[in-house]
């Protein structure tokens, strides 16, 4: 086979792989109605960035809960403790636990976390003590990363999950 019949070839494999994801997925990915029919379901706090960027807090997908970053919010969608870490660790992680009780999962059954924090070396031994007090014994595969940014101009930290969902809930 010449060249240009193995690119016609692998043009032609990447086009009908294309064809088969519009065709199972749709142009713009599932929809709320696939998605539902899927089994999934989607939990929010009805905080105003949900509709405006488009995201839920938590989706269930079979027996996985992934969890959308939390931030140190109130229900009204009002940042707390402005300039105070630990304040907003304590109030990702409350609101983390929201999401858990929503899908009757205990601490114990997270997987993982990631923990994105603006000025990581100022607050990693923060981080890791509270994260270590809101897991106890319980293990977790996780990362915590430094970043320059997050969402909201006074927001420090940003905690996201994967959690497992008891067959039983």
């Amino acid at each position: 086979m010449t060249k240009s019949g193995r690119r016609f070839g692998i043009a032609a494999v990447v086009a009908a792989f294309v064809a088969v994801m519009i065709a199972v997925a749709g142009p713009q990915g599932a929809s709320a109605q696939d998605q539902a029919r899927r089994g999934w379901d989607h939990f929010g706090f009805g905080v105003p960035w949900e509709e405006s960027y488009g995201y839920s807090q938590a989706v269930r997908a079979g027996d996985t809960v992934y969890i959308s970053g939390q931030l140190s919010h109130d229900e009204a969608g009002n940042l707390v403790g402005v300039g105070d870490f630990e304040k907003q660790v304590r109030q990702s992680f409350a609101n983390m636990d929201k999401v858990l009780a929503h899908y009757r999962i205990p601490r114990s059954q997270i997987i993982s976390m990631k923990i994105y924090t603006k000025d990581l070396r100022k607050n990693f031994d923060t981080a890791a003590k509270l994260h270590k007090e809101y897991v106890g014994n319980h293990r977790t595969t996780d990362t915590i990363l430094g970043v320059t940014d997050l969402a909201f101009p006074d927001q420090l930290v940003e905690i996201e999950a994967v959690a497992l969902v008891s067959p039983r809930s």
